[in-house]
């Protein structure tokens, strides 16, 4: 068959099935905005450079085909054994507690579907991705590759070994539940670097940031703020009173020289 005689079944296939993509496109972007609208800025993030990169993100392209329809809803959505892709709200509060300005280095502990990394990427100088699965590293890197993202590099290994190559990092970010911050971590944390990390202690349910200060010829964290991380409409933020627990609480060794938790 010639390219021409070709061409006459291909294009008009292609031209039919352009205005149902363009279509699909159009319900997604408003899914996004209502998402946008109802989840996160409802609950009190209003920093408009979070709210502009997370309707920009298309959080379908980070699920599995099959559960599209459920992308821009306020859940995680899982994409195999443990891993999941976290809500738009988790995320965005994740950033918001970081304070990203737009030229930091941030270190990503667990990559999951690539999603998180992608905001912080959005918001950030830099961003490298420690993940325990190679498989998921793997997936994950393709995927943001794909989409264009090259400012985030991703390596297969420990979390709690951190990434000391592209050390010292102004964020590090942990993104599954965690009972205390790595210790090798929180070393390649530049002076009033922050840590930020859910806690599995509250069933992953609330966070703490913690902050990298100098206290003599080192250094010492001390957790400065606890939030809900899920929950029915949880109060805005910046109405939010911080626990009392939270105000300036130290934390220390454990486990040898491996973790850091609460005193």
């Amino acid at each position: 068959m010639s390219f021409s005689r070709l061409c006459v079944f291909i294009i008009p296939a292609l031209l039919a099935s352009a205005p149902v993509c363009a279509a699909e496109g159009a319900d997604y972007a408003r899914e996004r905005q209502m998402m946008v609208d109802s989840q996160i800025a409802a609950r009190g993030i209003k920093d408009k450079r979070i709210l502009d990169v997370v309707g920009k993100i298309e959080r379908h392209k980070f699920v599995p085909e099959g559960m599209r329809k459920y992308a821009y809803e306020d859940i995680s959505l899982p994409i195999g054994g443990d891993e999941a892709v976290p809500p738009a709200y988790f995320v965005s509060l994740v950033a918001h507690l970081a304070g990203l300005k737009g030229k930091e280095k941030v270190l990503e502990l667990g990559i999951e579907s690539g999603y998180q990394a992608a905001v912080l990427a959005e918001l950030s100088g830099q961003v490298y991705c420690v993940e325990p699965s190679q498989e998921i590293a793997l997936e994950s890197e393709e995927r943001l590759r794909a989409l264009g993202y090259k400012n985030i590099k991703v390596k297969t290994g420990r979390i709690d070994s951190g990434w000391l190559e592209f050390a010292p990092y102004d964020v590090i970010v942990v993104t599954s539940p965690i009972d205390f911050a790595p210790q090798q971590a929180i070393d390649q944390l530049m002076p009033n670097g922050r840590i930020v990390m859910p806690l599995r202690e509250y069933w992953g349910r609330k966070m703490v940031v913690l902050t990298k200060t100098p206290k003599g010829k080192g250094f010492e964290m001390t957790g400065t703020f606890v939030t809900p991380v899920t929950g029915e409409m949880p109060s805005p933020i910046a109405k939010e009173p911080v626990p009392k627990q939270a105000e300036n609480e130290k934390w220390g060794a454990a486990k040898g020289s491996k973790w850091m938790k609460k005193k």
